[in-house]
């Protein structure tokens, strides 16, 4: 690539005087040819990638143009299915979403329902179950009256068909013509129960994905237009969206099943007690029993549920902060501490779910009990009145049960469902009644300003923040309860400025862009909710000006953003705002997706904009070294970039929007002093130069070519005007650049006290002759990596997954105790059926009435009577006993199997190397912990219960059928056949739909992660509505993929149905033809079960194909525990303190890759560090600098040489013993939510004493002080209420409190102000003196009273001397480095 002069790219000037520095009258003009062919090379490099980017057509939704017959039947599905059979499918082979099945569609609709039940009722009594009515009414309607048409074909058929088909068997004399027409209507009657069922599930199926996609679409366009989340996590929205969203589908596939279920039962009620007498309106009043009892369950789970559903979204929460800071983690060794919290959270989870667990498995047992106790009750008071039975009225009455028992079957999913809708529809509720940011419409009067301000006051909400938080503002002081108390102003500026503003720098959310059914509906405020932080704010901000704000940590700065921004509520006055924005915030927002996609920001491409915002931004090299140019995909989070790189990438992004106002929030703390000059220069002065830019910064030597500069105090402006006019003020900002240039006088001092006047000039000479290409160094080790693909696996679950599951519960020896506990139970309804036609065949047994020549039939008769009605109820009781003892013991067992995999697989992560984190989105990984877990705890037991249930009784049944009629075995082969073809035909689509359902769940989940912590960036950027469309075609994708697993599951449903119709009408047949010789007691003892085959083998093979479905989240999980690579890491019992005694590393011929199949990044680096020694760090962005702690701290284990601390290998000694003997202070602080305490010290070894101390010597602790609690003060989630200075603050008292012998310190004083920054350089000094102190650094004055300095470029040391011998050679690389350091600070903050 061609070498671009600095000279000729800037049109250079021979000095950087203010004057040279000034924007030209068209800067990009001044740009040479050679530029032109370096970016043609960058872009010619990758143009058959970017001519490959088209979306893949997808073929059209075939449920928007088959006909009613298709749908009936299923037959749409049969393709797929075949396709499958042949070979594994992809997302390509997926049809579009239908447009009524479409998110936005379905979303917009719910909105405007919402919107319709909040005017009408209000915000606190507004329903979202209400809402969910209303958008469900019609087909609910329509699936009623199907499911009532097809449940009274299945009744008539039991209460009709049947009983004529037993007094057909009864009759002595055969009539095979009126017994083959009943068996006849007996077919047609179970033709119509089958196809109405098929209806009835699609019916509930589709509609219930259409509420269940608006639910999760709607939250996500309402959480894109809030002003904040109140506390919200991301990981809380993405378990709402998908737990929740599935348990509200749930609740739609059964809801209708509510509403017939009583009147079935009303039914059959009547006309049993019609059938049979007063004893059966006894006996079924059971089945009202049963509502009720149900009802009673129902608020119990529910109940259950919420809690266990709040701490699951602590869990998924918690699990979100670890992954977003693993890296800072790892580097504390905490991994204990956060194990031991997860554990214990998960252990109340725990508590919960077997509760829940439990209620729920016996609620599932009374399904079939029910049947069998109203039966008992009945016979037993019908014989206990002297009243006969026969056989026909026996088995009828049986019948009639059986059919209302599909009532019973669905009831259990009816009421888990409606109980964890209400649970939903509450979160929901929560999330749709957040506060909308508003709009400004707003314009200021003077059409030459861009802001104004009037004597504003603005707050933040108090529900944002953790509670307990004391605020003092001004002059008010807000107590523990809320109450603003009046409070006489009696603390210095300073101190109230601690007291004041440590919440300031919390941006939440941002400006919306709504259309007009999302109007922002809703102000709950009081004066208890808000927190004054700006006061008497007055301002002016004309077009075009460059506006620059300063002032010491926690002053305001950065909420005065947020506030033009409107992310602040404004309690008085009035701000106006005339254009269009553009921000970049303190801590850069890296979308995981190329470079290129993270610049344009949905943008349409335009060449010569985009090479202005590379250039201006310093992000030439940077491409050119990638291996995929603009197309490298970026780590989640821009998790493998440094932050330079990250701030860079954020700043192409302003510029190339091309909008009117530039909010930048210290845009240059995080690169080095060369890359600062040329953002200030060729970004702010020359690209921006005709745009408003508010310019927030603490490196002062910029704010003298600043049109106008704002000082921030307190949370007020305490002066503002143009450089002159401050400095001839002599106030605050004159005594800050005193100060300022003070210490830089004496950094210049040390850096030229060997220079000559000479030498001098020639630096000059060729500080303005550097060329780019010495400048940007590449990316180290081009760390930017193509995140990896998804597996899927294929084929059938593999039985090693069983076997892993099974070990997890406990081993097979509780397998085995498991499914005796099934089948004892299940025996037990079998034996009673069984004993029932016993009894009745028996008659009177051996008793012969006097003058009678023939047996009696009636079994009030026998003498045996007391014997066969105390077997018939003791059955019962049987039953009831082993439900209680199989419930219990099987919901232990498996929560048992998910808490082992759950720990398994957190141990697993929690230890994971750092590449997996770097190329796995954080949205996969929360899936295993949210979806997937969600399947492990609770779905997957529910249908492994029902599946065991089923299993048994079609195995019994069977055989009892078998027994009756051996030539009935005829059919069992001919159906085992046709079942076989069908399975193997199914479980292959069935398992590639349910394969796909996981996979485009992830990106829609990670989405959500990604966009909720970048609310800032997005709302500023007036991005919603581009973002709420990638989230809809997300979304979209995923539902085709979830309608098809649905689906599928009915399709092989109803040709089993079909084929248990077939089985039914063959009994039937045997029935008639075996008139006379089989008894009618055992005839409806077969024909009985064999009705029953229709819902239960039906059901079964669902539960079949769904519990081998819910075994990939098991799978998956298994997958994360077997092939997720590790550090090895382990952890002593004993601290010991005997190393490091001295504290000396030494670095021999290290070399170091991040992966195998990318470069070196350091070579052979040697290089020693005494004892107590402190030593910078300093270098090009890209040079190598952050590797070497990479290296030290074993994030990656180096590829040859070794490190050695106090003459030991590091590869010799455990990663957590390693890592917690020494400490770092990082780039971007990390604060975790929790308390104060937890934060600094989470093994509670430090005294309070000790912790109070660490705080005063890092000036935070006055600011803990005017916490409500103080050290145990509530952290939010990513340290939301803290500012970044104040959290960097906290990491240096954590370090202190760390008391170890090696310190890194990342630029950690970059988000500081000048004067705190002195401050903790001598805290640093005294409180670090024993200790070997390796600083990075990129201003370099930073690091010249260092004893010596390391100089690295591309991965190799340079030089590494003391600075006083660094600088005697003119030519060399540090003096290269110094050279703009020595020209900014000499001219451009003169005062």
């Amino acid at each position: 690539m061609t070498d671009i002069d600095y000279e000729a790219v800037t049109s250079g000037d021979d000095n950087n005087s203010p004057e040279s520095l000034r924007p030209r009258s068209n800067s990009y003009d001044s740009y040479s040819e050679a530029v032109h062919r370096q970016m043609e090379v960058v872009f010619a490099k990758h143009k058959r990638v970017y001519n490959q980017l088209h979306k893949h057509e997808k073929k059209p939704n075939p449920l928007d143009s088959v006909g009613y017959l298709s749908i009936l039947t299923y037959s749409w599905c049969t393709k797929f299915f075949s396709k499958a059979a042949k070979r594994p499918l992809d997302v390509n082979d997926l049809f579009a979403c239908s447009q009524s099945d479409s998110a936005k569609e379905n979303a917009e609709r719910f909105e405007k329902l919402w919107q319709e039940e909040l005017a009408k009722h209000g915000p606190e009594n507004a329903s979202v179950a209400t809402v969910f009515q209303r958008f469900l009414w019609r087909p609910i309607i329509i699936s009623i009256a199907v499911l009532v048409i097809t449940l009274g074909s299945w009744f008539a058929e039991a209460s009709v068909v049947v009983r004529k088909l037993l007094e057909y068997s009864e009759q002595p004399v055969a009539d095979l013509q009126y017994g083959i027409i009943l068996v006849v209507i007996l077919f047609i009657c179970q033709l119509i129960t089958c196809l109405g069922f098929a209806l009835e599930f699609y019916l509930n199926t589709r509609w219930g994905m259409r509420l269940r996609t608006a639910i999760v679409h709607a939250v996500y366009r309402k959480i894109m237009r809030i002003r904040n989340l109140n506390g919200k996590t991301a990981g809380e929205i993405m378990n709402l969206c998908t737990s929740d969203g599935q348990r509200v589908l749930d609740m739609v596939l059964f809801l209708p099943f509510l509403f017939v279920g009583p009147v079935l039962a009303i039914c059959g009620w009547i006309y049993t007690g019609i059938l049979i007498g007063p004893s059966a309106i006894l006996g079924t009043g059971v089945f009202f029993l049963f509502f009720p009892l149900q009802m009673v369950i129902f608020k119990i789970v529910s109940s259950l549920r919420e809690s266990a559903v709040s701490i699951t979204d602590a869990r998924v929460s918690k699990m979100d902060e670890i992954i977003s800071n693993i890296k800072v983690i790892k580097m504390y060794a905490w991994e204990l501490p956060f194990i031991n919290k997860i554990a214990k959270v998960r252990l109340n989870e725990k508590v919960f779910l077997e509760k829940a667990a439990i209620i729920q498995s016996i609620n599932l047992s009374l399904s079939p009990l029910v049947p069998i106790i109203a039966t008992v009750v009945t016979i037993l008071v019908h014989t206990l009145l002297g009243d006969s039975l026969t056989a026909a009225q026996a088995f009828t009455y049986v019948a009639c049960l059986n059919s209302m028992r599909v009532t019973l079957m669905s009831t259990p999913y009816a009421i888990k469902g409606v109980g964890e809708a209400s649970v939903a529809a509450k979160r929901i509720k929560e999330i749709l009644l957040l506060e909308d940011i508003e709009k400004k419409n707003k314009k200021p009067e003077d059409q030459k300003h861009a802001i104004t301000i009037s004597k504003a006051i603005f707050c933040w909400n108090k529900d944002a923040f953790p509670s307990g938080i004391s605020e003092v503002n001004g002059d008010q002081c807000i107590d523990e309860k809320g109450k603003i108390n009046n409070k006489p102003n009696q603390e210095t500026d300073s101190k109230k400025d601690d007291h004041t503003n440590r919440k300031e720098l919390m941006i939440k959310d941002s400006i919306a862009d709504h259309t007009e059914m999302c109007q922002p509906f809703l102000k709950i405020r009081s004066k208890e909710n808000l927190m004054e932080t700006l006061f008497d704010v007055d301002l002016v901000i004309e077009k075009g000006s460059l506006v620059g704000v300063c002032g010491s940590v926690g002053t305001g700065k950065s909420s005065l953003l947020s506030a033009i921004l409107n992310h602040m509520i404004c309690t008085k006055g009035e701000i106006a705002t005339d254009g269009s924005f553009a921000y970049a915030a303190q801590q850069s927002w890296i979308m995981n997706a190329t470079v290129r996609d993270n610049i344009l920001f949905g943008k349409a491409f335009d060449e010569e904009r985009y090479k202005k915002a590379l250039f201006a931004c310093c992000l030439l090299e940077d491409l050119k070294n990638l291996s995929n140019g603009d197309q490298t995909m970026i780590g989640e989070r821009g998790m493998n970039l440094s932050g330079g790189q990250k701030q860079r990438i954020s700043l192409a992004r302003a510029l190339y929007a091309d909008h009117d106002i530039y909010l930048l929030d210290d845009p240059l703390s995080s690169v080095d002093v060369h890359v600062g000059q040329h953002l200030f220069t060729h970004l702010i002065l020359q690209e921006l130069k005709n745009k408003t830019v508010v310019f927030v910064t603490h490196q002062l030597q910029y704010l003298s070519h600043c049109n106008k500069i704002i000082l921030m105090k307190s949370g007020r402006i305490s002066e503002t005007g143009c450089h002159q006019e401050l400095i001839a003020l002599d106030g605050d900002y004159a005594d800050l650049m005193r100060s300022y240039n003070s210490k830089q006088k004496n950094n210049n001092n040390l850096s030229q006290q060997r220079l000559t006047h000479e030498q001098l000039q020639k630096f000059e000479s060729m500080k303005n002759g550097i060329k780019i290409e010495e400048e940007r160094q590449p990316i180290e080790g081009e760390k930017l990596v193509e995140v990896e693909e998804e597996e899927k696996s294929e084929g059938r679950i593999d039985a090693k997954t069983y076997h892993q599951y099974t070990q997890a519960a406990g081993g097979y020896v509780i397998l085995v105790m498991v499914l005796v506990t099934f089948a004892v139970t299940i025996g037990c309804a079998v034996f009673n059926n069984w004993w029932l036609s016993h009894w009745l065949s028996q008659g009177s047994g051996d008793f012969v009435p006097e003058n009678v020549t023939m047996k009696s039939m009636m079994i009030t008769d026998n003498p045996d009577i007391s014997f066969y009605q105390t077997v018939y109820g003791m059955t019962v009781v049987v039953y009831i006993l082993f439900t209680i003892l199989r419930s219990t013991f099987f919901a232990k067992v498996t929560l048992q199997a998910s808490s082992k995999l759950h720990d398994s697989m957190f141990g697993k992560v929690i230890v994971a190397t750092m590449s997996f984190f770097e190329t796995t989105p954080s949205g996969r990984i929360l899936n295993r912990f949210s979806k997937d877990m969600d399947e492990l705890d609770v779905r997957l037991p529910f249908n492994m219960d029902l599946f065991l249930q089923q299993t048994m009784l079609i195995i019994l049944s069977l055989f009892t059928v078998a027994k009756v009629f051996p030539y009935f075995l005829i059919a069992v082969v001919i159906m085992v056949i046709i079942f076989g073809v069908l399975i193997n035909l199914f479980r292959h689509g069935f398992r590639e739909a349910k394969q796909l359902d996981n996979i485009l769940r992830s990106p829609w989940i990670t989405h959500i992660s990604t966009t909720v912590p970048g609310l800032p960036t997005i709302q500023a950027y007036n991005k919603t509505k581009h973002y709420e469309k990638q989230f809809e075609l997300l979304l979209d994708n995923h539902s085709v993929a979830m309608l098809l697993f649905n689906m599928a599951s009915r399709w092989l449903g109803l040709r089993f149905d079909f084929v248990s119709t077939l089985m039914a009408t063959f009994t039937g047949i045997l029935v008639v033809l075996f008139h006379g010789s089989v008894s009618a007691a055992y005839s409806g003892l077969a024909l009985s079960y064999s009705l029953q085959m229709m819902a239960i083998f039906q059901f079964a093979v669902r539960l079949t194909a769904e519990v081998e479905a819910r075994f990939t989240s098991v799978e998956r999980v298994i997958k994360y525990i077997e092939d997720v690579p590790t550090e090895e890491i382990e952890y002593s019992k004993e601290k010991s303190n005997e190393w490091p005694v001295n504290g000396e590393v030494h670095f021999k011929d290290v070399c170091l890759r991040y992966r195998p199949n990318l470069p070196q990044v350091l070579h052979q680096i040697n290089f020693n560090i005494r004892s107590k020694e402190k030593v910078g760090i300093v270098g090009r962005t890209g040079s190598g600098k952050s590797s070497l702690g990479v290296a030290l701290f074993r994030l990656v284990d180096s590829e040859s040489g070794c490190i050695l601390i106090d003459n030991k290998d590091i590869r010799n000694i455990s990663l957590c013993d390693l890592r917690s003997k020494m400490s770092i202070i990082p780039q971007d602080p990390v604060l975790f939510a929790g308390t104060l305490r937890y934060n600094l010290d989470p093994f509670d070894v430090c005294s309070d004493a000790d912790i109070w101390n660490a705080l005063e010597k890092t000036k935070m602790k006055h600011v803990v002080h005017g916490l409500a609690e103080q050290l145990e003060a509530t952290v939010a989630n990513n340290g939301d209420n803290f500012s970044v200075g104040e959290k960097q603050l906290l990491c240096m008292a954590r370090a202190l409190l760390r008391n170890n012998k090696i310190l890194m310190l990342d630029e950690a004083t970059a988000a500081i102000d000048t004067e705190t920054d002195s401050i903790i350089q001598n805290t640093l000094k005294e409180a670090f003196s024993d200790c070997t102190i390796l600083t990075i650094a990129h201003r370099i004055h930073t690091v010249l009273d260092s004893d010596r300095i390391l100089v690295l470029q591309n991965g190799e040391i340079v030089q590494y001397d003391k600075p006083s011998v660094l600088m005697e050679s003119t030519t060399s690389h540090f003096n290269q480095l110094m050279m703009s350091t020595v020209g900014s600070t000499d001219k451009e903050t003169d005062v």
